[in-house]
């Protein structure tokens, strides 16, 4: 259990899980601080605004005087990192950065709260736990995206009694996290140089499941899980003998939205009654919606505040975040990055800007994935008007791996499958200067991927801002 003057050093804590759980463990009393190849990130702000020191660059030297030693699944994948092996070497616990929050997690004045599933998870997260902020239950929040209204941290330190973490399925992360209550969005392929296949993917959230502790203010178990998601129908049916509450939520499940309606200024349905409006759009957030209200209700939120709170959730970051509404042209940035998820982030796209000439612009992240997946990638753009594919983000991939397909054969394969004009553009550098030069005003742009992908919505944003698109008419162009 993370213990008050308890010595803790993060390895690789710039990215978003390590930084926010860096933040609780120094809330909690620990003496915390942490390094990373990097440097610093967009995420680590919050701690220098905390005074958790972030130093750039790995050394034995930084584990003198150490507790523990906590690390990302990253820096557990690299084996060439030095600092690492002598933590290892000279016998210092080493823990991964979700045990840390998983023994935050499991205090005994908290309720234990966790949202899973392979899409979905940073949004619903959010959102739950901005609907139990509004609410007046002041949870403590992990959530994997930057959050404005925390100070763009990634968790939100409360004293009240939920403790909310979004639940990552890779690596068997979540399997620290034993909740009382859990909202599953849906379960699909994903992973795959980690899972061997569908059935191991369904195994560990099985795992997930039956590790949930039951807690008497709640009471007991209870999952949440989306009705008509194929791989949640088979993933219930594998749970004989589990002791716990399930509610299928939206359309032919226990509670479902009515009356909605996808307008161009955001959503609204009716849920319990009461007419509920927000600014997300798509249909699968009507769903995570449905799930966050109905978890909220469980836990004694007023459904009044539950409306109103809903109607001031602005989303978080990376997940259709508006990053430039300038010279006639709108620039969204999405995390997308899976063939379900490029298809509801478009569709989404679509409902906000209506008949704007809209452009898909995409980082595929990893190899392995783009190659098991490319059949459902090709079917996923048919709502775009223009797509342009970047790079492949390599992350993890093996050399064998990155042999298997490439930016090139994908676009051919969208083009081919769906008639959307696609071009295959290099690097991100090269595909922002790219999508720069074809602008139009009055078009949208929809940014999507988990690498590098946000510098072309930012380099775009930066493009509009210089005037692009003036100087291009003064030459002469349309």
């Amino acid at each position: 259990m993370v213990r008050a003057g308890e010595r803790i050093h993060v390895i690789g804590i710039a990215g978003s899980g390590a930084a926010g759980v860096a933040l609780l463990c120094a809330r909690a009393g620990a003496i915390v601080d942490g390094c990373d190849a990097d440097g610093p990130s967009p995420y680590t702000p919050p701690l220098d605004a905390a005074g958790v020191p972030v130093i750039t660059g790995h050394d034995p030297a930084h584990l003198a005087g150490l507790d523990r030693v906590a690390i990302s699944p990253a820096v557990r994948a690299a084996a060439d990192n030095h600092e690492l092996a002598a933590a290892k070497a000279a016998g210092l616990e080493v823990v991964t950065w979700q045990a840390l929050l998983g023994e935050l997690m499991a205090a005994d004045r908290h309720i234990g709260l966790a949202v899973g599933g392979t899409h979905g998870k940073s949004t619903t997260t959010a959102l739950l736990g901005h609907l139990l902020i509004g609410a007046g239950l002041d949870p403590t929040v992990e959530v994997g995206a930057a959050i404005a209204a925390w100070g763009g941290a990634s968790v939100r330190p409360g004293e009240g009694l939920p403790f909310l973490v979004e639940a990552d399925e890779f690596g068997d992360n979540f399997l620290n996290y034993h909740p009382a209550a859990a909202i599953l969005t849906n379960v699909e392929m994903d992973h795959p140089d980690f899972f061997a296949d569908r059935a191991a993917v369904l195994r560990s959230f099985e795992a997930f499941v039956r590790g949930m502790r039951p807690d008497p203010r709640l009471p007991g178990r209870l999952l949440l899980a989306a009705a008509g998601d194929p791989g949640l129908d088979v993933l219930l049916t594998r749970l004989d003998g589990w002791e716990g509450r399930v509610v299928r939520y939206g359309p032919g499940g226990d509670v479902a939205a009515g009356r909605v309606a996808l307008e161009r200024g955001g959503t609204s349905f009716t849920l319990d009654g009461r007419r509920h409006v927000m600014v997300l759009a798509g249909m699968h957030n009507v769903l995570n919606a449905t799930a966050a209200l109905t978890l909220a209700r469980e836990l004694g939120a007023d459904p009044d505040a539950l409306v109103a709170a809903l109607a001031t959730f602005r989303g978080a970051g990376r997940r259709m975040e508006l990053i430039a509404d300038t010279a006639g042209v709108i620039v969204y940035d999405d995390y997308g990055h899976h063939p379900t998820e490029v298809r509801a982030a478009l569709a989404a796209a679509r409902q906000l800007v209506g008949e704007r000439r809209l452009w898909a612009v995409f980082e595929p992240h990893m190899y392995s994935r783009t190659a098991l997946l490319a059949d459902e990638f090709a079917t996923s753009f048919a709502d775009a008007d223009e797509v342009v594919i970047a790079d492949i983000f390599a992350s993890r991939d093996t050399p064998e791996a990155m042999r298997a397909t490439s930016a090139e054969d994908l676009a051919d394969l969208v083009e081919r499958t769906s008639g959307v004009p696609t071009i295959a553009t290099g690097d991100v550098d090269a595909t922002t200067a790219y999508v720069g030069e074809h602008l139009r005003a009055g078009d949208a742009v929809l940014v999507m991927g988990a690498g590098k992908s946000y510098r072309i919505a930012r380099g775009l944003r930066d493009a509009l801002g210089a005037g692009v698109l003036d100087a291009r008419r003064g030459m002469g162009e349309s």
